[in-house]
């Protein structure tokens, strides 16, 4: 889990940078690695607006060759925590404002964080140099000879034949 302390925050601006690793993320740690997060907070006391910032490195497979290859990837997210009242106004099927009450002493980001690198990843997976390489467009043996035909479609051959005259 990735959770940040804000009972020692005073009002204004923050910024963090944390370096979590993929299993703290609930992220499968075969697909990401180097994971850096940078974290602005702007705090008033009773509201508090995160801005986040994530970055890793991406164990890809190409979907044209199918070999790995690792790309960075990036993303953004901004959240808003508020008091309940300010949340019940607005948060109406919106999961980026949420309740932030005068007991909370930590806010839980892990979420976020794992959603926007999730996000980031591209939809078509490209390895570098992959759109050069040719792909073969046949498979399996080249087609067989007329005279070596199975003899189970002998009798259809004959009927065809019988068809075409």
């Amino acid at each position: 889990m990735l959770c940040i302390d804000i009972t020692s925050l005073k009002p204004g601006r923050h910024e963090l940078t944390e370096e979590p690793d993929a299993q703290m993320l609930d992220l499968d740690p075969d697909l990401f690695r180097d994971i850096s997060v940078g974290i602005m907070l702007e705090y008033n006391g009773k509201r508090l607006h995160v801005m986040l910032d994530a970055e890793a490195t991406a164990t890809l497979e190409c979907d044209r060759t199918l070999v790995l290859f690792d790309q960075d990837v990036s993303g953004q997210h901004a959240l808003y925590y508020a008091p309940p009242a300010f949340v019940d106004q607005l948060a109406e099927g919106n999961d980026d404002i949420r309740v932030l009450l005068p007991t909370d002493q930590e806010i839980d980001v892990t979420d976020a964080v794992r959603d926007t690198l999730l996000l980031a990843l591209p939809a078509r997976r490209i390895a570098p140099g992959a759109e050069a390489v040719e792909l073969p467009t046949t498979f399996g043996a080249p087609a067989a000879e007329e005279d070596t035909i199975d003899p189970r479609w002998q009798a259809l051959l004959k009927l065809k034949e019988q068809d075409d005259n």
